[in-house]
């Protein structure tokens, strides 16, 4: 049986409603995963989103960029008794995205060709010049990358805060054990928000795992490793996870000719 990540420890950061894709397609590969999750995600309900619930006929788009976002997103109108009017359209980035949107009823709208926000936001306009009224869904960690897109082009919008990022520090000192007894072979991060919270709870430590071959799942995430000094950082042709262990396993397999 090909094995192409056999004895291969994997360290996992994202949170366990979602890290169970990734790790089954390391151990698929042979791989052992060792599963940290550093954040959760919980729905935020303020007082302050409330005056939206009745505006949302108003708006043309909704903008949506992460599962979170369309998890908590209807979560928070379930909450309130709503429903999303029928004829709001919906714009969204990335497959899982967009699948996580029709398990709610509803199909995108607007997918652009590159899972990233610049790309939709330029794509997006070059479809729809005068898209009336946006709302973007967004966690409270949520980069400002679409906000000022929209700024710049002077459309009407509004940003709706429906779910808070939190840092899990309970299992801290599994990864940091691990890291000093160089029981880890490669890094994997889906978001700057878990490179974040890796390097938080690593302060201190005696190793910081910079070196360690780190796969991301796209540029975003790639850059955000850069600045904080990891030297080692790969991001697959199409940003997913499947390909992100496919380039796992490609660099374990030329790993002796280098």
């Amino acid at each position: 049986m090909d094995a192409p990540l056999h004895g291969k420890n994997i360290l996992i950061t994202r949170g366990r409603s979602q890290a169970a894709p990734l790790k089954e397609r390391i151990e698929e590969a042979g791989g052992v995963p060792r599963h940290t999750p550093l954040l959760a995600f919980q729905l935020n309900d303020q007082q302050t989103n409330e005056p939206i619930l009745d505006e949302l006929h108003e708006f043309s788009w909704i903008f949506l960029t992460s599962s979170n976002a369309v998890k908590f997103f209807f979560k928070w109108l379930h909450k309130h008794g709503r429903k999303l009017p029928a004829d709001v359209r919906t714009a969204v980035i990335g497959t899982k995205t967009e699948r996580a949107l029709q398990r709610y009823g509803r199909k995108a709208d607007f997918l652009p060709a590159s899972f990233q926000a610049a790309k939709m936001e330029e794509e997006f306009f070059q479809k729809y010049p005068e898209p009336g009224k946006l709302l973007y869904i967004r966690g409270n960690r949520s980069r400002d990358v679409l906000p000022a897109a929209f700024r710049k082009r002077a459309v009407f919008f509004k940003s709706l805060t429906v779910y808070d990022t939190l840092l899990l520090t309970n299992d801290q000192k599994n990864i940091t054990s691990w890291l000093e007894n160089g029981d880890l072979d490669a890094l994997t991060f889906t978001s700057p928000s878990t490179i974040q919270a890796f390097k938080t709870v690593t302060k201190g430590s005696r190793e910081s795992g910079l070196s360690l071959p780190c796969f991301c799942i796209g540029p975003t995430t790639a850059r955000k490793a850069e600045t904080e000094g990891f030297t080692d950082v790969f991001t697959p042709p199409q940003y997913t996870i499947e390909h992100m262990v496919e380039q796992m396993i490609l660099y374990f397999k030329n790993e002796g000719n280098r």
